[in-house]
């Protein structure tokens, strides 16, 4: 009964969204990413260690019922057809959530979303031709769609098309281009970083693609991120990207080990520096492995709370119930502010970062 009034609820604000004008929100695809991506995102520490809330099934689940009832009300919903079709990715039905961004595209073929929605379906499915389709037009439409880090989503499909032609791809670059030597590890720095010509909202972008758009599970995307992190002067987090990507496979496990005792060195060296004498650098595995722990501790924590709510009838469709959920999610762990750097305070080099602006 109560996901039947849930679902009633929803159709009633269908009815006023088609009478009313879009709000512009900067990410149309999805009425969330409104949400996830322009207030505040997971810190990079943390959306390395996995220490931020998700959603569960149910939650997903639920939006589906309540959507699937507006649509059966005003079938050629577009903000409702994005809605459907990104919780078909989420819950893993591919081909249901193609047939959803299918019509929406139909409905509106000229609109920015039905290219933004179909591009990031077909980076999942592997049509990586299609995907670089869609892309190229929704970026022709709103270059500054995501804040702009929509581009280093084109870069991650070509470079995943690459690698399908050439795996030795993999192997010998990262999807940004970027090169990153044992001395940049040595010597990385906030000034050396902007002298490479690189911007704070390619680390924005490569945290939005793990929380926001599920790519929690590339390891490439956590290599780039790594070398984006040694360059700009923060080797505990760029330990920690490399950390995910050997975890998640990637085929350049040996060199990012080696690369990992590199940042350690930078380590050793700072806390052998005057007045630190009496410190003895002991590692980051330990650290690392006490945080995962309280990541997997705080995503069950978080998941109790969602599922309960549901239970109660929290409406997650509109505003009202997203601004819920985020507000608990800023309660249960803080986040930071965007777009800007995403640095976490917990870690004493990004923080450092964050003062010098």
């Amino acid at each position: 009964m109560r996901q039947i009034v849930q679902s009633w609820m929803a159709a009633l604000a269908v009815v006023a969204a088609v009478a009313a004008p879009a709000p512009a929100h900067a990410c149309p695809q999805h009425y969330e990413t409104y949400h996830a991506e322009a207030n505040s995102l997971p810190c990079v520490l943390d959306t390395l260690l996995g220490l931020w809330p998700k959603h569960t099934p149910e939650f997903y689940e639920t939006q589906a019922e309540a959507f699937d009832y507006a649509l059966a009300w005003a079938p050629y919903w577009t903000d409702g057809l994005d809605a459907r079709g990104v919780v078909h990715m989420r819950l893993g039905q591919l081909e249901e959530a193609r047939r959803v961004m299918s019509l929406r595209h139909e409905v509106a073929p000229e609109a920015y979303a039905s290219h933004a929605n179909l591009g990031t379906l077909y980076t999942f499915t592997g049509d990586d031709e299609a995907a670089l389709r869609h892309i190229d037009t929704a970026l022709a439409k709103n270059p500054q769609a995501h804040f702009g880090r929509e581009t280093y989503h084109r870069q991650l499909v070509e470079f995943l098309g690459a690698a399908k032609r050439d795996p030795a791809v993999l192997t010998t670059r990262n999807f940004l281009g970027v090169e990153v030597s044992a001395e940049d590890r040595a010597k990385g720095s906030p000034q050396l970083y902007r002298a490479r010509g690189l911007e704070d909202e390619a680390i924005d972008a490569l945290v939005s693609m793990i929380t926001v758009y599920g790519a929690a599970e590339m390891a490439e995307i956590y290599l780039a991120l790594g070398e984006l992190l040694a360059l700009r002067g923060h080797p505990r987090l760029a330990w920690t990207a490399y950390q995910r990507a050997i975890e998640l496979k990637h085929p350049r496990a040996k060199q990012l080990l080696q690369w990992q005792r590199q940042l350690e060195d930078r380590l050793r060296e700072e806390f052998a520096a005057p007045g630190r004498r009496e410190e003895r650098y002991r590692g980051l595995t330990t650290h690392y492995l006490r945080r995962t722990k309280a990541a997997s501790e705080l995503r069950a924590t978080y998941a109790a709370w969602e599922r309960e709510q549901l239970r109660l009838g929290l409406p997650i469709w509109d505003d009202a119930g997203m601004k819920a959920v985020y507000e608990h999610m800023g309660a249960l762990r803080y986040r930071c502010a965007t777009p800007a750097i995403v640095a976490d305070p917990a870690a004493p080099e990004a923080a450092a970062s964050v003062k010098e602006g």
